[in-house]
């Protein structure tokens, strides 16, 4: 019987590894939950749909699955290894796998699944920030804002819709809205421990602050917004940058 269940563990797998979201019509149980890293949790549509926001797995395997079975239940340990390429940022990494299994009469489907990491040496820095970390404000300067990017040491978020993220963006920012994070912010955002800045429009665009309340909602500490946005900063001269064709 561990055998079915290895099966459909690398079934899965397999079906990460290509975006191949029929697939989980048979894979995953109709009420099926996926927790990731940061907290969030995720209907079976939703983890589906994590392969409709640009994300694409360029390696994705299950690394020393361990089975017990109780019955109709089955339990996997294992270590979840990707390199993955989402909304256009590395987000490769292992990560500790659980992931629950239930039988159907001769059929085995995935319930539940938890991630925990992304897995890090013994030896490496905590990645959750220090107790006063948040007493930091909640909002950011220009000036600090400018500084912090010329010294790489702040990731930089803008909240708008992909059209306008594109058109224009401030530098090194990458594009997340409020609707997305609860499904992509451990992909986008897999450093808890960094200095985290969110924009959007200007003073009077809510996008930025509901970023903001949402990324602090689901676990980030670090977060601070911009809140002149992209209007103060382009009315300063500064410098963007832009995807467009």
């Amino acid at each position: 019987m561990s055998e079915q269940i290895l099966d459909l563990v690398e079934r899965w797998a397999q079906a990460e590894l290509r975006g191949d979201v029929d697939a989980y019509d048979q894979l995953l149980t109709d009420d099926f939950v996926g927790a990731g890293p940061v907290g969030f949790t995720l209907t079976k549509p939703q983890w589906a749909g994590r392969h409709r926001h640009r994300l694409h797995n360029e390696e994705f395997e299950v690394l020393e699955p361990q089975v017990r079975i109780y019955g109709d239940v089955a339990v996997v340990n294992g270590i979840q290894k990707q390199r993955t390429i989402a909304m256009g940022r590395d987000a490769s990494g292992s990560f500790r796998l659980t992931l629950v299994a239930v039988r159907d009469h001769d059929r085995w489907a995935i319930a539940n699944l938890q991630l925990s990491g992304p897995l890090r040496p013994t030896d490496a820095p905590s990645p959750f920030p220090r107790a006063e970390a948040s007493t930091d404000e909640p909002t950011i300067a220009r000036a600090d804002l400018q500084r912090a990017i010329a010294d790489g040491t702040v990731t930089v978020v803008d909240a708008l819709p992909e059209n306008a993220y594109q058109h224009r963006h401030l530098p090194t920012a990458v594009n997340l809205t409020a609707e997305d994070a609860p499904a992509m912010a451990d992909t986008v955002l897999p450093e808890r421990s960094r200095l985290i800045v969110a924009y959007s429009t200007d003073a009077a665009c809510t996008r930025g602050p509901d970023l903001v309340a949402t990324l602090i909602r689901i676990g980030y500490q670090r977060v601070r917004l911009y809140s002149g946005g992209i209007e103060d900063w382009v009315s300063a001269g500064l410098p963007i940058e832009t995807h467009d064709a």
